[in-house]
């Protein structure tokens, strides 16, 4: 016996579903989706004051004269208009001001955020002292864990350059500044890198060495930091003494013009401030500079002596392919030694 016939309007009627059924449930899907962005905008929103009236207990005041949240659907992008931050420093509280503030994360990726600064940025100290930093491009990242923990963060500034009034303090073709949490290591330990390019200030010209715009790197590893919160220098640094924290120095380098230098070592900080710790060194171009440490900057037969023989305080060898000179440098409770000799004694950093 053969099959019935399936009739014309039930046949009509289920190509119609067909055609609809995926067009309807792309508009749940947007609907869907729609409701979710709201929905993480609201609780994004909520979580910012939140964090702003903790910040503001502690003294760090972080405000906007106009914030807005946007980006749907695909984005969290977070608008601060009129930027203010203000953070507690040795001599009172410092005052920031921005014309703007934007930080962005993919809803799919919450816990990775790209923040871009527009400047000038104005920085005003408690004395009523003035500095503005300006740039071409600054931007930061940062990524949490899912456990809402600090793991990695960067800060990229092109051509930064900082005045006070009509005088120029600081400027520079670029400056890099990365810092992450260090893998399978007790909390409070932190890798840090950083790299000056082609800086320059008036304060180098006082600088007995070298000539021209100064370039720095610098990768190093630090433990003892438990708390990375703004807060004046000082406490930073007796925090850091007293949960005994050490910075191990992978490469220290700085270089200007024919002189150039490269150190490696180890420092920290005992209960009253004083560094202890050493290193080696290696400079070329700055054998001078050893003399008259040495000699205490007198002209004296003493220090014509000393000259002749400062290379014989390190051993001979190269750096960048050109003739260096390596130097053994300690540090005990302050006080600075080149080789056998002391030279230097740092004032207590608390």
């Amino acid at each position: 016996m053969s099959e019935p016939a399936v009739s014309a309007p039930t046949a009509s009627r289920r190509t119609r579903w067909l055609v609809l059924a995926p067009t309807l449930l792309l508009l749940a899907l947007a609907g869907g989706w729609s409701a979710f962005w709201f929905y993480a905008a609201h609780r994004a929103d909520a979580a910012i004051d939140v964090w702003l009236a903790r910040e503001a207990s502690h003294g760090r005041v972080y405000a906007c004269d106009k914030r807005t949240l946007r980006g749907f659907p695909f984005r969290a992008e977070l608008v601060c208009d009129g930027v203010t931050a203000k953070a507690p420093a040795d001599g009172g509280p410092v005052v920031m001001t921005a014309p703007r503030f934007t930080a962005v994360a993919q809803v799919y990726d919450p816990n990775r955020v790209i923040g871009e600064l527009d400047g000038p940025v104005a920085i005003t100290m408690a004395d009523g002292r003035r500095a503005d930093l300006s740039f071409a491009l600054a931007q930061a990242s940062m990524a949490i864990s899912s456990g809402k923990r600090f793991e990695r963060a960067s800060i990229e500034i092109d051509a930064p350059r900082l005045v006070s009034g009509a005088d120029e303090i600081a400027a520079a073709k670029a400056l890099q500044l990365h810092m992450r949490r260090t893998p399978d290591a007790p909390e409070g330990s932190y890798d840090f890198a950083l790299k000056l390019d082609d800086g320059g200030s008036p304060m180098l010209d006082l600088l007995p060495v070298g000539s021209g715009p100064v370039s720095v790197e610098l990768q190093a590893r630090a433990s003892g930091l438990e708390d990375l919160r703004p807060q004046p220098t000082s406490e930073r640094l007796r925090a850091f003494a007293e949960a005994g924290g050490r910075v191990h120095v992978a490469l220290a380098r700085v270089s200007r013009g024919e002189v150039a230098a490269e150190a490696r070592g180890d420092l920290g900080l005992d209960p009253q401030g004083r560094v202890d710790g050493g290193g080696d060194v290696v400079a070329r171009g700055v054998d001078g500079l050893v003399q008259g440490f040495i000699a205490g900057g007198k002209k004296t037969a003493l220090a014509s002596l000393l000259g002749v023989g400062a290379q014989l305080l390190g051993a001979q060898t190269q750096l960048d392919g050109q003739p260096a000179t390596s130097y053994r440098v300690s540090i005990e409770r302050g006080k600075v030694a080149i080789g056998p000799i002391k030279v230097y004694k740092l004032p207590s950093a608390f």
